[in-house]
């Protein structure tokens, strides 16, 4: 299978996608987590989860209800787990004044290392410098700024050569040249409207003719339905339509099937629309088996949470860790039958599918 080593989406929304990343309406059982440990931080309780009798890590979530958030939060927790070290999370939901807070608590707490996915750079930044302060690391998911002390990247994340934005824009014109094409991006987050940017960039490049570009701002499925509704009136004779998230695209394609028009494949791109989306949910994976969804890019979160717990590690024993790359796995028609779900990836701090970053990673520009 095909491998490629890159926030909205789904950060936030992330796209976290971002891409990155879209959050659930319901409330999940690692979102209940979340919310439990955030009131036992702010209430001086939990002492067990955030001392864990040694060093201790938080991840500070911009949405925790956000099934690929909750696969970072694994893999933190398996990490973690493996260094006997104790992990919990808080759950920002999409505020930055949350998120500062949570930051605060956390250090009220004494861990010893944090995780966070930042909404806004210059509102966290003091919170940051306190952790800094303290000697306590933070390790920055698809963030950089000031007081990250270094950063797990999604290769979706990124925007240099051969990205898989690149990739994406390059398969939708040779699949449909020229096609009409429509951006559903969010723009809350740093990290969601960098991974928009780069495929708008992308897109162009490829000849792609970018007829829309709109936000959907509740980060869910039914909120892009609603979005995208309209748009499909407005453009009845579109042919693709790029998602920072799998959310987003699951929302999309749920409007284009009940306005009875039928989703592409990368085996038969003639019979409908190319709905795209990024961030490897269960539901897109199965919408890409099920012909509802013509590709998605898995940034395989839980590696992503032993990254984080990597750079951690090597930072509290005081070390200066060098950012990280996490290889994303395209999943479409042809590969997804070597698609390996992430529950049954055996993942150790020693064989996670990273690289070290040399110099900056290229955001878009």
């Amino acid at each position: 299978m095909k491998r490629w080593i890159a926030l909205p989406a789904a950060m936030l929304v992330l796209v976290l996608v971002l891409a990155g990343c879209g959050s659930s309406d319901d409330t999940t059982g690692s979102e209940a987590t979340a919310e439990a440990t955030e009131a036992e931080v702010e209430e001086g309780g939990g002492e067990e989860e955030a001392s864990g009798g040694g060093n201790s890590m938080v991840y500070i979530s911009p949405v925790a209800a956000q099934p690929g958030q909750q696969q970072i939060n694994q893999g933190l927790e398996q990490a973690t787990k493996e260094l006997g070290w104790s992990e919990f999370v808080l759950d920002s939901a999409l505020s930055a004044e949350k998120q500062v807070s949570n930051v605060e608590a956390a250090l009220n707490k004494g861990v010893s290392a944090i995780a966070s996915w930042t909404l806004d750079p210059n509102a966290v930044a003091g919170a940051y410098e306190k952790a800094q302060n303290k000697s306590v690391p933070v390790i920055g998911m698809n963030s950089i700024g000031s007081g990250v002390t270094a950063t797990v990247w999604w290769e979706v994340q990124q925007c240099g050569p051969d990205n898989p934005e690149q990739v994406s824009a390059e398969k939708m014109a040779e699949l449909k040249p020229g096609a009409k094409t429509i951006v559903i991006g969010l723009e809350v987050a740093e990290s969601t409207k960098e991974i928009t940017d780069c495929f708008v960039r992308e897109a162009k490049k490829a000849g792609l003719d970018v007829v829309n570009i709109t936000n959907n701002e509740a980060d869910n499925a039914s909120g892009s339905q609603k979005v995208f509704e309209p748009l499909l009136t407005k453009y009845p004779d579109v042919e693709a339509v790029w998602s920072y998230n799998d959310e987003s695209a699951l929302g999309v394609s749920a409007a284009l099937l009940a306005g009875g028009k039928q989703i592409a494949s990368v085996e038969n791109p003639d019979e409908g629309v190319i709905v795209t989306g990024s961030n490897g949910d269960q539901g897109a994976i199965e919408a890409v088996e099920e012909g509802r969804m013509s590709w998605t890019w898995d940034p395989d979160n839980l590696a992503s949470g032993f990254a984080a717990v990597k750079l951690a590690s090597e930072a509290v024993e005081g070390g200066k860790p060098k950012d990280l790359i996490v290889e994303s796995i395209l999943v479409d028609g042809e590969t997804i039958e070597e698609y390996v779900p992430a529950d049954e990836r055996e993942y150790t701090l020693d064989n996670i599918p990273v690289k070290a970053v040399e110099g900056e990673v290229e955001l878009a520009k």
